[in-house]
């Protein structure tokens, strides 16, 4: 399954944590992307919006994927390839990228 989204951001890290006094390990990666803003209109509520959001996924953990992601110049118009997150079946993660023309 691919996402037409406008690239903003791809991050990753890994490190230890001492905030809370016992070191504990992190690891992330993650896409940030932009979205058309969608109006919410329900019951009381009426929200209108324009222009774009930022919506976050979370990206394979893989050096070769972030480095397809250091080729795209943010806001650029992307191609977002999207698997069953392994952790989360019910939810996507991002496994590839390509920019599009």
């Amino acid at each position: 399954m691919a996402l037409r989204a406008v690239f903003l951001c791809a991050s990753k890290g890994e490190g230890v944590s001492k905030k809370s006094g016992t070191p504990k390990p992190y690891n992330f990666s993650y896409v940030e992307y932009l979205v058309p803003a969608e109006n919410f209109i329900q019951g009381d509520h009426n929200i209108q919006k324009n222009g774009f959001e930022v919506k976050q996924i979370e990206m394979v953990n893989s050096q070769e994927v972030f480095q397809k992601f250091n080729q795209v110049k943010p806001l650029t118009e992307v191609e977002l390839f999207l698997n069953a997150n392994p952790k989360d079946p019910s939810k996507n993660i991002v496994t590839d990228v390509k920019k599009l023309a």
